[in-house]
């Protein structure tokens, strides 16, 4: 697929911004197909079941950003060549006996 990018910025109030993400969450959650679009631009993709997901949070002085990235790609066996770290494993601590000292 050609390489394409929507971009847009605008200034929205808070309760627009909980609008659309809401309404990618549930395109998200109702299916595989998900179409976005700003500014009269939109786009449908096919969203496979797993993806990557990076959150980032940064604070400067007054100003906070938050930005979330959701990524895969759409060939599935280069996808499967991606592979996740093992999972971690349960440590087990136990708690130091007490001394019954004579």
């Amino acid at each position: 697929m050609p390489k394409l990018e929507i971009k847009r910025k605008s200034e929205l109030s808070r309760q627009e911004v909980a609008d659309r993400l809401i309404a990618l969450g549930q395109a998200l959650a109702s299916g595989s197909e998900v179409e976005l679009g700003s500014g009269g631009d939109s786009i449908e993709i096919s969203v496979p079941e797993q993806v990557r997901w990076e959150l980032e949070i940064e604070v400067d002085g007054n100003e906070v950003e938050i930005e979330i990235e959701i990524n895969w790609r759409d060939d599935p066996q280069e996808e499967s060549e991606v592979k996740s770290p093992p999972p971690a494993k349960a440590v087990r601590r136990s708690r130091p006996r007490k001394s019954t000292a004579k």
